[in-house]
């Protein structure tokens, strides 16, 4: 699932970032599940505490007469979403500098003061590398998951593992540039498909992904330089497993 996200309190301008995104999008054959503008900070938090998926993020940098209220939302959206891509969008060039100050990876600064042309060139560029990277990388095979209180999908080969958190119930999906926050059991995951295995009482992993086994710091390392905890009473049950699919890791 793919969202945008749009902060912009000049509806004028807002209306055109939008146009020019929903022109790009259908250029190029690019669906995204959802375009979410507006011009309130707190708004699009809210949605996105709701929301699953791949984001990119085209904020306004002043919004309502504060001038750091966009890098301030960027901050309070990397506590929530680690990876999506952001793109600051601002008459202020001078703050372009600032935005690194904030440490919220931005992809790309595009100065409103621009000619349409150019503004329309800094939309696409951002939008090619966000959709080539998600449709290229991994392939088509998703991981769906669907329970009463959770609905998404993400391709599988993005999985790393799944961990509890310490709300009951409540698990997150740690994976290439990407967290998932949702509420299930490990047990439900794992019976989902027998690539997922797990191996403490915390953790599911995608055996798919496992890149080594240390057995002496009791550790499974993925890509990313990612890990989790494995139980050392797991490690004969994830071999087996993972013969059985006939993967091949180091241990």
């Amino acid at each position: 699932m793919t969202h945008i996200f749009i902060l912009e309190d000049d509806i004028v301008q807002q209306q055109q970032i939008e146009r020019f995104i929903r022109d790009i999008l259908l250029e190029h054959k690019w669906r995204p599940t959802s375009i979410n503008a507006t011009a309130k900070p707190l708004h699009l938090l809210e949605k996105l505490e709701h929301t699953v998926g791949e984001n990119i993020y085209f904020l306004d940098i002043q919004i309502q007469g504060d001038k750091k209220k966009g890098l301030e939302t960027a901050q309070a959206i990397r506590a929530i979403d680690p990876h999506g891509l952001i793109a600051f969008i601002s008459t202020h060039a001078q703050y372009a500098p600032i935005t690194y100050t904030y440490k919220v990876s931005a992809f790309d600064f595009i100065d409103k003061d621009s000619d349409p042309l150019t503004i329309r060139q800094h939309l696409l560029s951002c939008l090619r590398f966000f959709f080539d990277e998600q449709n290229g990388k991994y392939g088509d095979e998703q991981f769906i998951f669907k329970t009463q209180t959770a609905d998404f999908q993400l391709p599988f080969k993005s999985i790393y593992y799944f961990e509890t958190t310490d709300i009951s119930h409540k698990l997150r999906l740690i994976g290439h540039k990407r967290s998932v926050n949702f509420y299930g059991t490990l047990q439900e995951v794992q019976e989902m498909d027998p690539r997922f295995y797990q191996v403490h009482r915390s953790f599911v992993v995608n055996l798919t992904n496992i890149v080594a086994i240390d057995r002496k710091e009791g550790l499974i390392h993925f890509n990313d330089e990612k890990s989790c905890l494995v139980s050392r009473r797991k490690i004969r049950g994830i071999n087996n497993q993972l013969k059985n699919l006939s993967i091949h890791i180091e241990s």
